[in-house]
């Protein structure tokens, strides 16, 4: 694309020079006038920071040694490498840029698509930071500086933007498996007693309740102790399971730790 870019630049040159019907030395003049602009588009280059290739170093010095020996390749080598130059410096701020807007659009993204009442207050902070750094940046370090740059604090966002998400995420599965346990308790517990009237006792006579919920608040234990130590009572032990968006018993008066699947913190 550079070497398209000069070499069209060149034969607009030769077009014009031929129709101008110009002389050595207007062709000098106008060669010393492109070497200037070469070189204050390396110097320009430099100070934002660009690496030019040595090639197009190397053309602006051939063109200064060439100038009055031979003005017209001078000319062509100056304007190469003026335009290889200052294609380098928009070729680096566009790719500079474009790492800029991915990481910005990765903090957006994350944002747009985390749980309701996600606190992103540190995520958009850091994007201000990014889009005022993006402002001020001249240099191409500017855009990469690793603690203070538009592409550092743009990436910071989208990092701390995924974290709030999550944390987001992680709080509102334990309310739902808050609620679901909360909402099966009466269930669990209607269970328990249906459990006791079904063997001929009365549930008045047990002390019944929910003994622990598992880990992942998909089981859970339960325990019917009697009030008073009636002849032949013993306590009984239920094992749940939550399945289809409902409680259900799985084991009882007795099962074993593992029984129908279930975890390793669901002991009776």
């Amino acid at each position: 694309m550079k070497e398209t870019i000069a070499g069209l630049l060149v034969i607009g040159l030769f077009v014009v020079l031929l129709a101008a019907g110009c002389g050595n030395n207007t062709v000098e003049s106008k060669a010393s006038q492109q070497i200037t602009a070469a070189k204050a588009s390396l110097a320009d280059a430099n100070a934002k920071g660009v690496k030019v290739p040595e090639v197009d170093e190397k053309k602006i010095g051939a063109a200064d040694a060439a100038l009055k020996k031979d003005s017209v390749n001078a000319l062509i080598l100056a304007t190469q490498a003026k335009a290889n130059i200052d294609n380098d410096v928009n070729d680096a701020f566009a790719i500079a840029d474009q790492t800029f807007s991915t990481a910005r659009g990765a903090a957006e993204t994350a944002m747009s698509n985390a749980p309701a009442g996600t606190d992103f207050a540190q995520a958009k902070q850091s994007l201000a930071n990014a889009t005022a750094k993006k402002a001020q940046a001249k240099t191409i370090q500017d855009y990469y500086n690793p603690t203070d740059g538009p592409i550092y604090w743009a990436n910071l966002a989208a990092q701390q933007a995924a974290v709030a998400a999550l944390a987001k995420a992680g709080q509102q599965a334990t309310a739902a498996e808050i609620q679901k346990v909360q909402q099966g308790a009466a269930q669990m517990l209607r269970l328990m007693s249906n459990y006791i009237s079904a063997t001929g006792a009365n549930p008045a006579d047990y002390k019944i309740g929910i003994q622990k919920i598992s880990a992942d608040a998909n089981w859970a234990t339960g325990t019917a102790t009697p009030v008073a130590a009636a002849l032949g009572s013993k306590p009984i032990s239920f094992l749940f399971q939550f399945e289809n968006g409902n409680w259900v018993l799985r084991a009882a008066p007795t099962w074993t730790p593992g029984q129908f699947g279930s975890p390793a913190d669901m002991v009776p």
